[in-house]
């Protein structure tokens, strides 16, 4: 949070005070002469309900109404499953996947609904998942199928060689009932070690010292995905939404502003203080009503750029908050969604290798991870385990929930921001440099038909005629 103003929140106080005994002495007067006041309020009641009650009942209706036409829109959204096939000396960087990525910002206005309960109903939603069913990676992509257009032309465009292929749910695959006798789960939400304005290593920073080739981010990754043996599986999903600047750029200004000024904001002690701070998240509620209704911009929903104080110098900073605050400012021109990371390993009890499937996986992972940046680790609240009492039924419902959760690409869970390169860097399809041969991946290439190519007369002939 931004550095608070002593003396605003001081004028603050006294503007609740001043509110507070003007609240006070009103409603003593309504006391003393409540029975009055409702005399005269039973009467308009009485008589003038015919024309008092339809205005504020129809508008109420028209709201409801619109609310529930946007819900049964949502649940009536058909979803795809796309697979992603590369030929195998595709030489691509994870650049060209940032841009394929910008296709997926599809970000939508917020309503009132969405604004105060925090769901996003209206908003397009992808999952990105790279998937080892017992040693073959998948590439694959869940995508609304209004947007499926986009996407495969995104796609495309980029990589024309490719193939996309309506694939069927591999989640389904699985048994209906996780755990049981002869399968087994683990899994976990994947988190942030650090705040959220802070980037991971992203694909610049692979690179060969001395050639300055790049080195594929997702190589370790994908070898170790695919040493699983026979009906094991390694899935791992990335759940987005677009965001828009408006949900994550004042927590970057925030942060600039703590680093830029060298202090820490100001936390308000005592009660005084925390009172005060309660009445000012509670009053934006009531001015947002009367905004959102009367189509004025809601108070907190505003965008702005991330500004530097004047005359600052980069220079006086230590080295370590250099490299962040030109991360951070170089982070501030993407794109960036709401995303929620979740990783499963599902298989069968005998051959079940949590040493290659759980420590593989997150010592592949610590690759995207900067010491002064951020990195990824297992939150200990999702992760299956449970510990003192209850353990086994405890853990087969958590177990129970990730697989349910996962299915439903739903994004329940440890959420944070990420950038567009940041996504680019951990989904993308690998290169030629990549030579596990567990990739799924085309082995010969498309080309048109020489122009020169032979054409029987006769075929012609009777084309013509026909």
């Amino acid at each position: 949070m931004a550095v608070k103003n002593p003396d605003k929140e001081l004028r603050f106080f006294l503007i609740i005070v001043i509110v507070f005994l003007s609240a006070l002495i009103i409603g003593s007067i309504l006391v003393a002469n409540s029975y009055l006041i409702f005399s005269y309020f039973w009467f308009l009641i009485r008589n003038y309900w015919w024309l008092i009650f339809p205005i504020p009942l129809w508008y109420m209706f028209l709201q409801i109404w619109f609310e529930y036409l946007d819900l049964k829109w949502v649940l009536g959204q058909k979803y795809d499953l796309l697979e992603i096939i590369v030929p195998s000396e595709t030489e691509k960087s994870p650049k060209i996947m940032e841009q394929v990525l910008y296709a997926c910002h599809q970000h939508s206005s917020l309503n009132r609904f969405e604004y105060y309960c925090g769901w996003r109903p209206m908003q397009p939603k992808f999952s990105f998942e790279i998937v080892s069913l017992s040693g073959v990676v998948h590439f694959i992509i869940h995508c609304p199928r209004d947007n499926r257009d986009s996407v495969e032309a995104a796609i495309y465009s980029h990589y024309p060689d490719a193939e996309i292929l309506t694939a069927k749910d591999y989640t389904e695959e699985v048994p209906k009932v996780l755990p049981n006798r002869d399968w087994d789960v683990w899994g976990s939400i994947v988190k942030l070690t650090g705040k959220d304005v802070l980037p991971i290593r992203t694909y610049p920073y692979f690179k060969e010292d001395v050639t300055g080739k790049m080195i594929d981010p997702l190589s370790s990754l994908i070898e170790v995905m695919g040493t699983i043996s026979k009906n094991q599986n390694m899935w791992l999903q990335i759940v987005t939404t677009a965001m828009d600047g408006s949900e994550w750029k004042p927590e970057m200004q925030a942060y600039v502003d703590e680093i830029t000024k060298q202090k820490k904001p100001k936390e308000n002690k005592g009660f005084f203080g925390f009172l005060g701070s309660f009445f000012a998240e509670l009053s934006i509620l009531p001015k947002n009503l009367f905004r959102g209704y009367f189509g004025q911009e809601l108070e907190g929903v505003a965008a702005g750029g991330i500004e530097l104080p004047d005359k600052f110098n980069i220079n006086e900073l230590p080295p370590s908050k250099q490299e962040e605050l030109k991360a951070i400012l170089e982070n501030s021109s993407r794109m960036a969604f709401r995303t929620t990371m979740r990783y499963l390993y599902i298989g069968k009890r005998e051959g079940f290798n949590k040493a290659v499937a759980v420590g593989g996986f997150f010592g592949a992972m610590k690759q995207f991870a900067d010491e002064n940046f951020n990195g990824f680790r297992p939150d200990t609240r999702t992760k299956t385990f449970a510990n003192y009492y209850f353990t086994d039924p405890r853990l087969d419902y958590r177990k129970r929930k990730l697989v349910q959760n996962f299915q439903g690409r739903s994004f329940a869970g440890t959420g944070f921001t990420f950038h567009a390169d940041e996504l680019a860097t951990i989904y993308h399809f690998p290169d030629m440099s990549v030579k596990a041969a567990n990739i799924s991946r085309i082995e010969a290439q498309k080309s048109d038909a020489p122009a020169n190519l032979p054409v029987d007369l006769e075929d012609e002939i009777d084309f013509e005629a026909s």
